[in-house]
């Protein structure tokens, strides 16, 4: 007998809102914005990959991607972690009231990492890019639905790259990092569109009424 559970595809509860697929967005957005501005011959980012004086993307490049001597800032999402500012994360607005909201605050950290052909030009771009996170928190923060970006942010020291990469072709390459701690307020409530069919649905799959 199979065990899988069939979703009545018109619940309207079940549309689950990605907010940490929004917030890395809103980290890489940033980053080409920054770039973008630049005038040319100062690391100015274009999205032709042809064109553009550096590349900024949200995965690890591939050493052959990548044969000229431009620069490269990748960005990648640390583990998220539930912060438990409520308890059992759940919250009754008024008592005797049947309605609950599950809140929590989700705490996750953006590692964003700078690589260049010379270990000074990795530290100044890393840098510029470390300096200007205080002056556009806001903007970050309204883009990707945040909460808050915490203030101990981390610059690491120059790097070789191939320490972090074992078996990279390019040995030579420097890489300085930033770790950029942020959250997240994640919350629905009770009274949502079909949250208690689904609530229904899941547990009796699971042979319980």
């Amino acid at each position: 007998m199979s065990t899988q559970m069939t979703i009545n595809p018109d619940l309207g509860f079940f549309n689950p809102d990605d907010r940490l697929l929004v917030a890395t967005r809103a980290w890489l957005m940033f980053l080409q914005g920054l770039f973008k501005s630049r005038p040319e011959g100062y690391y100015k980012w274009d999205p032709n990959i042809n064109e553009t004086e550096i590349i900024i993307t949200d995965r690890e490049p591939v050493d052959s991607e990548n044969k000229s001597t431009r620069p490269i800032i990748s960005t990648s999402r640390g583990p998220a972690v539930w912060s438990s500012t409520s308890l059992n994360q759940q919250m009754v607005p008024a008592f005797g009231s049947e309605k609950t909201i599950y809140s929590d605050l989700i705490g996750c950290s953006m590692t964003i990492s700078v690589i260049a052909r010379e270990g000074l030009e990795a530290q100044n771009l890393a840098y510029t890019i470390f300096r200007m996170i205080p002056v556009f928190k806001p903007s970050i923060l309204r883009l990707g639905r945040m909460h808050a970006i915490g203030n101990n942010i981390s610059l690491t020291q120059e790097t070789s790259r191939s320490q972090i990469v074992p078996g990279s072709s390019t040995p030579e390459w420097k890489m300085v990092q930033l770790i950029v701690p942020f959250y997240i307020q994640d919350v629905f409530s009770s009274e949502e569109k079909d949250f208690y069919t689904l609530m229904r649905a899941v547990n009796l799959h699971m042979g319980l009424k």
